[in-house]
């Protein structure tokens, strides 16, 4: 498997995972038609592909897929408010979590277009009082380089989230604390360097950051339905209500948020059609210029590009997603066939991620099935013993080294608890020892010995991360 497909990253509240965009076995090129399919085809291999994730409470959202600017697919699924039933259509509206992120990029490309500052700039020309922001440039924050730690991993971050902040206030909270590394040393995802990206266009435009994407994206490309959570009052019609997995088979709302601590890294909402127009117009000159586009689509790290990942291969594409209290979002563009992936939920799991990269690769003619079983599969509770235990991830589990793990049963399932608590996650079982982890989207499978006991346990997003057993029941 290619670094760049390993980069692929999923953002959770201290959780940053590394997924690989589609389903099928690691290693190689995940596509091996030559030729997209046509739309009556593709209508009815996406549907019988997404239909089971909606039966089993894994999915509900709306899915587009356009080629060259024209629609091959276009459908809502599930329920957009489930208290009142009303339907999720292809004009509902999600949050989008870090797809906020490619907005924040283009605006600072933009403001760079208008001469009011460069990517190369110090931190330390808008922020006078930034430790170490002689050091820092725009360009580090752009790319994750910057060493300034992420906000979402802060002790009472999760309190914090529930009421409004401005940007400075935001900011004040992690300018003073030490680098995780020096800038430009390596590649860390954190969401503060696009609350500080967000600090930067308020200071440069003079305008709020909801009102300066406004004028300078979503007005001139006539999304009429995105808009930037400013306001937790402000009625939006036809935003679909967030929900959570819970336990097995079942959702529930999810936690309260005030989306302003999100500003720049994860706090607007939009359409699968308004998104399919932003998408268009990455393709041309109507907002962004060539040099512009060129630098936000360059790989400058390990597929890191100026708010995208950058994937290479058979079948070239720019790609980013996110995840946040509620929601989850894909949104994928091939560069060579103009082709483009939009999924967007509002159910705060990562097995969006995965419905995404599968569909793209249904739009390429490849096999895909969806990872829930059709028919559930039964685990007896002498195997569900036998997998009970605590265990201890190696160095090598690149967002957490060394966490511990527990696996503990809550009736008839297998619950992973990571770190400690807060990171937990039911496991639907899939049979032969493996589970689907239905928060994150990952395959979980245990390693036995002779007599069925596990002796440790592979989390698989993309490539294998293994926590041996330390202790029994």
């Amino acid at each position: 498997m290619s670094r760049s497909k390993k980069r692929l990253w999923v953002v959770a509240f201290g959780l940053t995972l590394p997924m690989a965009l589609f389903s099928g076995p690691a290693g190689g090129d995940p596509f091996s038609a030559p030729k997209p399919e046509g739309p009556a085809s593709l209508a009815a291999r996406i549907e019988a592909y997404v239909g089971p994730y909606v039966r089993t409470n894994n999915f509900s959202g709306a899915v587009l897929v356009a080629r060259d600017g024209q629609v091959l697919f276009r459908k809502g699924y599930g329920l957009a408010v489930r208290e009142f039933g009303v339907p999720v259509t292809p004009t509902t509206k999600f949050q989008i979590a870090s797809v906020s992120k490619s907005f924040t990029a283009a605006a600072i490309m933009i403001l760079e277009q208008q001469g009011r500052l460069r990517v190369s700039d110090p931190l330390g020309r808008y922020i006078p009082d930034f430790p170490n922001g002689d050091r820092i440039t725009i360009h580090h924050l752009l790319t994750h380089t910057s060493g300034i730690p992420n906000v979402n991993a802060f002790p009472g971050y999760e309190e914090k989230s529930l009421f409004p902040h401005g940007l400075g206030e935001i900011v004040s909270w992690f300018k003073d604390k030490p680098l995780d590394f020096e800038p430009g040393a390596r590649y860390s995802y954190s969401n503060s360097n696009y609350n500080v990206l967000a600090f930067i266009i308020e200071s440069v435009s003079g305008r709020s950051y909801g009102e300066f994407l406004a004028e300078a994206i979503f007005r001139p490309l006539e999304m009429k339905d995105t808009g930037h959570r400013g306001d937790a009052r402000a009625v939006i019609p036809d935003l679909a209500g967030g929900y959570s997995p819970r336990g097995g088979e079942d959702v529930e709302r999810a936690a309260d948020l005030d989306w302003t601590i999100k500003t720049g890294n994860g706090s607007l909402y939009t359409t699968v059609d308004d998104l399919a127009k932003w998408d268009r117009a990455l393709d041309g000159d109507r907002v962004l210029d060539a040099d512009s586009r060129r630098k936000m689509f360059t790989d400058y790290i390990d597929g890191v590009g100026y708010g995208w990942f950058i994937r290479k291969g058979a079948h070239p594409s720019v790609a980013i997603n996110g995840r946040a209290p509620g929601f989850s979002a894909s949104l994928e563009r091939f560069v060579e066939d103009k082709s483009g992936v939009i999924v967007l939920s509002n159910l705060y799991s990562s097995i969006t991620h995965t419905i995404s990269g599968d569909i793209a690769a249904i739009v390429y003619g490849e096999d895909r099935k969806p990872l829930v079983p059709s028919t559930p599969v039964e685990v007896g509770a002498d195997e569900m013993a036998r997998y009970v235990g605590r265990y201890r991830f190696g160095q090598d589990f690149s967002f957490s080294p060394g966490a511990p793990a527990e696996v503990r049963r809550d009736g008839r399932w297998l619950v992973l608890e990571v770190g400690g608590g807060g990171r937990t996650s039911y496991l639907i079982p899939l049979g032969g020892g493996r589970f689907l982890d239905r928060a994150y989207g990952g395959i979980v499978r245990f390693v036995t010995d002779g007599a069925g006991l596990a002796t440790a346990l592979v989390w698989n997003f993309g490539q294998d991360f293994r926590a041996e057993r330390t202790a029994a029941p």
